[in-house]
């Protein structure tokens, strides 16, 4: 079964993810400081933060993909369209 569930802020779903209550999140449009705290605390528990773009993640770009696994990351990165929103 596949789902997807936003349960509160971008730094909350990656730290849903660090914590192993959720598998991945991702988010588009969105700014830095919305993620920055949630960014650290996942990389910090072993989780990967990629561009879901494929490319060089970069703070500034304003999308992420979360995920427990590398593996996983590249699986999510097949099945989503990425929307570019420019850079901060």
């Amino acid at each position: 079964m596949e789902s997807i569930r936003c349960l509160g802020s971008a730094a909350l779903n990656c730290c849903y993810v660090a914590n192993g209550a959720a598998d991945a999140a991702y988010e588009f449009g969105i700014h830095v400081w919305d993620y920055g705290a949630g960014y650290l605390i996942a990389k910090e528990s072993g989780c990967v933060v990629v561009d879901p773009a494929g490319g060089e993640f970069g703070f500034l770009k304003r999308r992420f993909l979360c995920a427990s696994s590398a593996e996983l990351a590249q699986q999510i990165i097949g099945l989503i369209t990425p929307i570019d929103y420019g850079t901060d």
